[in-house]
């Protein structure tokens, strides 16, 4: 039966052109039917002692359909006490005199108190890394700081230094253009496109002004680039309609295509030789000659088996970048195929106060097309930091090629160019679009 093909339509973390190749090429339609059961010579292992090309048995091996009816069990909920606490150690601190960007940036986990939190917190994030890969929190206290801005930041900046130590998970500049890495960032609709003209549009006549394109279409799923241990967002406020967050197992798509009987597609996406992508200067940018020829490579495996541990990453955008072989072709789109299938990924509006948490090496991440409303309370926006825990917390090591090693710190997250600041900023900055920091 011939596959249906739905209409193209851009995603907003890659080029249009990109966009449509991955659109057209990773619809769950065109997977073929799976084997009635796993070949008898496909092994099987687990995290801290993986061998090669076998199932990696855990925790982390799941699907969203296994998952019905067991929310509770990756679902926390603020207690009232919970929130207590936290906007206690908020109010002290505030009464200390933390005011600003700089005195935020000069907190430690020892400058909050949270003697109940604070152990209950740091149980989900090791589950989180060790276990199934993702918790829900919900029932953070947003509405307590409405209004307060620094109030909310701190609180949420709190929870992260309870995890771990904070990395540089985005370079973002202003509307003068200055640089600066970023241990917060604020996800709102325009921060990936800004001002960019669209080939849906029409040609601006002479004189007018190139319309904005807003990033409002779905993400391709993906690996942050950074290499980080825990990725969290909280929600302010939700959409208007769409922008549901979605994340898959990485473990659960390796260990599907074994059960499919295709270790050859396994062997291929683990073979860092095959997966020697350009070396990249930023996030978006990749290292060029005078002639803009590539200037160099480096290995990014989709898989990577290192120290006992099976680690995913995944970004298609750079592998679009290879003159890719049929069987290359064959597994990138497979793994896509898998990642879209909604039996495969969980799906979920995050309303405000709630707070998604994954493990960035076994969990890719991805968010559903969003329209935002006139107010702000119908705008999308979320808070995100990058966290790298302590080893008592989580002892499997970063792989040595998760990630673009060209773009990432030798203690994780993005370098920063040189000369420039880091920041904490409290509101989003409207990327390429000349606002600057915007009040919401």
């Amino acid at each position: 039966m011939t596959a249906v093909v739905a209409p193209v339509v851009p995603f907003g973390n890659l080029s249009n052109h990109k966009a449509q190749i991955y659109f057209e090429k990773s619809q769950p339609s065109l997977l073929s039917s799976p084997q009635k059961t796993t070949p008898s010579n496909v092994g099987t292992s687990k995290q801290g002692s993986v061998i090669p090309h076998t199932i990696v048995e855990g925790p982390a091996d799941w699907t969203s359909a296994g998952l019905q009816g067991q929310e509770d069990t990756f679902t926390y909920v603020f207690t009232s006490d919970d929130s207590a606490e936290l906007i206690k150690a908020v109010d002290n601190l505030k009464g200390q005199g933390v005011a600003s960007e700089e005195d935020v940036k000069g907190l430690t986990k020892a400058d909050y108190h949270l003697p109940t939190l604070a152990p209950k917190l740091l149980e989900i994030g090791r589950e989180v890394s060790l276990g199934r890969g993702f918790h829900l929190v919900k029932g953070f206290p947003v509405q307590a700081f409405k209004g307060d801005r620094l109030g909310l930041v701190l609180a949420f900046w709190g929870v992260g230094l309870v995890l771990g130590r904070p990395l540089v998970s985005q370079n973002d500049y202003n509307n003068e253009h200055e640089t600066f890495g970023s241990y917060l960032n604020h996800v709102t609709v325009g921060r990936h496109t800004g001002i960019k003209k669209s080939s849906a549009l029409p040609e601006p006549k002479q004189g007018e002004n190139v319309p904005r394109q807003r990033d409002t279409s779905r993400l391709a799923f993906h690996s942050d680039q950074g290499a980080t241990d825990l990725i969290a967002l909280v929600s302010i406020n939700k959409a208007k309609s769409g922008g549901e967050s979605k994340w898959v197992s990485g473990v659960a798509i390796h260990n599907e295509l074994l059960r499919r009987g295709r270790k050859d597609l396994v062997e291929v996406l683990s073979d860092p030789q095959q997966w020697q992508t350009p070396r990249k200067v930023d996030q978006s940018a990749f290292e060029r000659n005078a002639d803009g020829t590539f200037a160099g490579y480096e290995p990014t495996p989709p898989f990577e088996y290192h120290d006992g541990y099976l680690t995913v990453h995944f970004s298609v955008g750079n592998y679009l970048e290879l003159d890719l072989s049929p069987i290359q072709e064959e597994a990138i789109w497979t793994f896509a195929r898998l990642a879209e299938d909604p039996k495969f990924h969980f799906s979920q509006i995050l309303n405000p106060g709630d707070i998604e948490i994954i493990h960035n090496p076994t969990i890719l991440h991805s968010r559903g097309e969003v329209e935002d409303g006139e107010t702000v309370e119908e705008k999308r926006h979320l808070l995100r930091w990058w966290i790298a825990q302590p080893k008592e917390q989580n002892p499997r090591p970063i792989a040595p090629s998760f990630a673009p090693r060209s773009l990432v710190q030798p203690g994780g997250g993005f370098r920063v160019p040189e000369g420039s600041n880091v920041r904490l900023p409290f509101y989003p900055y409207a990327r390429n679009d000349g606002e600057g920091q915007t009040a919401y």
